[in-house]
């Protein structure tokens, strides 16, 4: 979106006895525009052939719209069937081409630093174990979990400064939340196990809503009593408040780094 681009370069492939035109269209003018030649930033064009430029490819330019409200939006740039005198390419319809239009190259990543037992230590401790962890190209990671009641996910956008208007993504690119309230609604798009974040439980100390809940290790310090996990095959209320396990078990540690 915003201006990103993609080129693509159409010829054809032999000499035509006339020539052969191919209109081109964007099936949808809100995710993306065209260019090429004297064309620039329309919906639709029409690339012309002849017999002595017809090996010379021409280049289109797909330029993303935006930003919206939507988010990885397919759409198609539509080659029509071309038109000519020459029978050889009248009426042949070239291959369309399939395009994605993300919302923004930024977005915070959620990830795994490993797996350990209900003692953090502290959030400063869990925190620089995410750094240490973080995927390449973020710049900062925190501990996804909440240790007391002024160090709670929820707290997160205002003690580490979190964007709160950009998509949450796995380390690979894959969408589980459009923005931090839809993280946070009960619900997510994807569970960590499909997105690759955490194959099973994570600590997360946490309620639905990223606030602490009193299951916590004492406060991700202790391996004694019970501590609270997220369910990694969950998109429900689950994914984040799934169940009590022993603080002695090992579970995932989950980050969330920033761009």
């Amino acid at each position: 979106e915003d201006g990103g681009t993609s080129t693509f370069t159409i010829k054809l492939n032999m000499a035509p006895t006339s020539t052969v035109s191919i209109p081109v269209y964007v099936s949808d003018s809100t995710e993306a525009l065209l260019t090429s030649g004297s064309s620039s930033n329309v919906d639709n064009l029409t690339l012309t052939f002849t017999s002595s430029d017809w090996s010379t490819p021409q280049t289109i330019t797909v330029t993303g719209q935006g930003p919206d409200e939507d988010y990885d939006t397919l759409y198609n740039v539509i080659l029509m069937p071309a038109i000519s005198s020459d029978t050889n390419f009248n009426g042949v319809n070239p291959q369309d081409l399939s395009f994605v239009n993300t919302e923004s190259a930024n977005y915070n990543v959620l990830y795994s630093a490993g797996s350990y037992d209900g003692n953090l230590t502290s959030r400063s401790n869990a925190d620089s174990l995410c750094n240490s962890a973080k995927p390449s190209g973020t710049s900062q990671g925190y501990a996804f979990a909440s240790f007391s009641s002024t160090e709670e996910i929820v707290d997160l956008p205002n003690t580490q400064n979190i964007n709160t208007n950009l998509n949450i993504k796995s380390s690979s690119g894959k969408l589980i939340a459009e923005n931090w309230s839809d993280l946070l609604d009960g619900s997510i798009y994807m569970s960590f196990q499909s997105a690759g974040v955490a194959l099973d439980g994570w600590w997360s100390f946490s309620n639905n809503d990223g606030s602490l809940q009193s299951s916590n290790c004492s406060g991700g310090t202790s391996t004694s009593g019970n501590g609270r996990i997220g369910g990694g095959h969950n998109s429900d209320s689950k994914w984040i408040n799934h169940s009590n396990q022993s603080c002695s078990n090992t579970k995932y540690l989950v980050c969330i780094a920033k761009p």
